[in-house]
């Protein structure tokens, strides 16, 4: 065991760690139910005679429409699901779709963002953040990171406010809370909407209210990665009725609910999406919902064990996970100058222990062709070149150092923190690392190929 699995020796470990898909009997029953009663989607996209008391029906009432076959607000098991989420999350409104990214675009949506205008958000999350931005032909401005948090950094999110800026799209990163008091701040002294990406952050608490129903609108995800999962998926949260009833006529191709009494401001933004989310996959989400707790136990005790079995080693910095936290993830900081051996190493020097280990996303948002060449509706640069926005937005290596910093030197992720890996999981992803950072001197003369791929 001595000798590094990158030069021969015995791997620490040769079993995968397991998948976060976890059901049970319950999953079962709750497409079993649905099988049976053959409703497959019960969406109405036609208006009805209560449809103004729909579009605004709180989720919890909104369960209770047994009367209703099909209905604008989808089949029973949608509208269920919503209403439970809403009572976990404690919110007036719960509305599901079919991912997070159709969430996100229609949360943006409801908050009237278009053409001209500018959406502040993160450098560093997935681009599906800020692609939701760009569905409405809006710009997004991407801004620099907290080195502690890896969220929005508000200082940075203060200085890019221009007369175009109309919302700030949080990012809750690695479930980290970002600085919600500070970024409110700023958005009431601005006015400016507040839409939180909660993707990653299911259950975190930002002194002691959840992320995501801090601002105007939260969005959660179900991507089979996630916290709870339904393969894809996603939930939008808000108390505004007014953004629930835009949000959901976005979800559910709105455009054939208007008639001529309604005005300009109303109608923006109907373009007849469909983002609906099928009855099988609600069933689902009702399972998964019950496990969300159990499921945020075993990775916030898994975490907090795996950094406390890691020892002081040198170039590497163990996680802060405050209290409420409920880790996605578990993020290191590497430093190469203190060791001397550059993080490719260590990352495939640990992959070869069998711990599979990675550094993060491929690039900062901003890095993708598509921003940096400013094409995406057409080919002639919309929305940049839009006649509404009128400015030049640019998107440069080195705009968000603290970022780039993290992607390229600094992060050493660990994934599988989630159940049903146990706490002796843990405890052979410690075993390796301190095997790998006690022979660095081996590892600093070693040459060769040092592209072991992550394998999940």
């Amino acid at each position: 065991m001595s000798e590094l699995a990158l030069l021969g020796g015995t791997p620490v470990r040769r079993t995968p760690f397991r998948s976060s898909v976890v059901i049970d009997d319950r999953e079962w029953e709750e497409l079993r139910n649905v099988l049976k009663r053959e409703e497959f989607s019960r969406f109405m996209g036609s208006p009805t005679p209560d449809i103004d008391k729909l579009l605004v029906m709180p989720s919890a009432a909104a369960a209770d429409l047994e009367g209703q076959y099909f209905s604008f607000l989808g089949g029973r098991t949608v509208r269920r699901f919503e209403a439970e989420f809403a009572a976990r999350f404690g919110v007036t409104y719960a509305i599901s779709v079919n991912a997070a990214t159709s969430g996100l675009a229609a949360a943006l949506g409801a908050a009237g963002i278009g053409p001209g205008d500018e959406v502040i958000t993160t450098c560093m999350s997935f681009n599906a953040t800020a692609m939701s931005i760009l569905l409405f032909n809006a710009v997004p401005v991407f801004v620099d990171v907290d080195a502690r948090t890896f969220c929005l950094d508000p200082e940075a999110v203060e200085r890019a406010i221009t007369p175009r800026t109309k919302a700030i799209l949080v990012v809750h990163l690695l479930g980290n809370a970002a600085d919600m008091d500070a970024l409110l701040a700023i958005a009431g002294r601005h006015g400016l909407k507040v839409v939180e990406d909660a993707a990653q952050a299911p259950g975190t608490t930002y002194r002691r209210r959840w992320v995501g129903t801090l601002g105007d609108m939260g969005v959660f995800s179900f991507q089979e990665t996630k916290n709870m999962m339904t393969g894809e998926g996603g939930m939008i949260v808000t108390n505004d009725p007014a953004l629930a009833k835009k949000a959901r006529l976005i979800r559910n191709h709105g455009e054939g609910i208007p008639d001529e009494t309604w005005d300009d401001e109303s109608l923006t933004n109907l373009v007849g999406l469909n983002f609906r989310m099928t009855e099988l996959t609600a069933a689902l989400g009702r399972a998964q919902l019950a496990k969300l707790a159990e499921n945020n136990r075993i990775r916030t005790e898994n975490a907090l064990l795996l950094r406390d079995r890691l020892p002081d080693l040198p170039g590497l910095t163990r996680p802060d996970i405050p209290p409420g936290t409920v880790p996605h993830v578990f993020p290191m900081l590497y430093d190469e100058a203190a060791t001397g051996v550059p993080r490719q190493k260590v990352l495939a020097a640990l992959r070869a222990e069998g711990i599979p280990v990675g550094s993060g996303y491929l690039r900062l948002m901003y890095e993708n062709p598509l921003f940096l060449r400013k094409i995406a509706y057409g080919k002639h640069g919309c929305p940049w070149s839009c006649h509404l926005y009128g400015r030049e937005r640019r998107y440069l290596p080195g705009q968000c150092p603290v970022g780039e910093a993290l992607l390229r030197r600094r992060f050493l992720w660990f994934y599988h923190i989630h159940r049903p890996n146990t706490a002796a999981d843990m405890e052979e992803v410690a075993v390796a690392f301190r095997k790998v950072f006690m022979n660095l001197e081996d590892l600093r003369a070693a040459t060769g190929d040092f592209t072991i791929p992550y394998k999940w």
